[in-house]
């Protein structure tokens, strides 16, 4: 209660205590907060230390709209993306990828199919950049035949795809 005041605490006079300061992060804070990430905090902590380091700066309404905008871009982006494989998961699917192979007199493969071996074909076949570690397969394949491999397009989005195991 404020020494003037005579209404006994209830003179209509609000007083607005600031607790801390909004900054936006440039670079992600353990502890703290990621980038792009907009937080309350601290004054001292803000100025003292996040600021001063280059961590964050301060939040104006500007740099928020900016930062709001560059999220929604961002965002479409990676909508684009995910519809992008998608698609190509659907065709994948679709195709049968053949590897021709080495095989010994009684039909044994000399090397076995390994993940390096379904990336040159499918990436021949189709003209992407699939990577290795985009494929998942329980071993090497060992037997001629038809076999299921899974490829990492995207986050949540894995295709199987058939491949077909020849004698040369």
């Amino acid at each position: 209660m404020h020494p003037n005041d005579t209404n006994s605490g209830r003179s209509g006079i609000i007083r607005v205590i600031r607790v801390g300061m909004k900054v936006i992060f440039l670079k992600d804070q353990p502890g703290g907060g990621k980038k792009g990430e907009i937080k309350d905090v601290s004054d001292g902590y803000a100025k003292n230390f996040l600021i001063a380091k280059g961590f964050a700066q301060v939040a104006t309404p500007e740099i928020i709209a900016k930062v709001e905008k560059e999220s929604k871009e961002a965002m479409a982006k990676h909508d684009r993306e995910i519809a992008k494989s998608a698609a190509l998961k659907q065709d994948l699917e679709k195709r049968m990828f053949t590897v021709k192979v080495k095989v010994g007199e009684k039909g044994q493969i000399f090397s076995g199919v390994h993940e390096k071996d379904v990336v040159s074909v499918v990436n021949a076949k189709m003209n992407i950049g699939l990577e290795k570690n985009q494929v998942e397969m329980p071993g090497v394949i060992k037997q001629l035949g038809e076999h299921l491999v899974k490829v990492k397009l995207a986050p949540g989005v894995v295709a199987s795809v058939k491949i077909n195991v020849e004698a040369e």
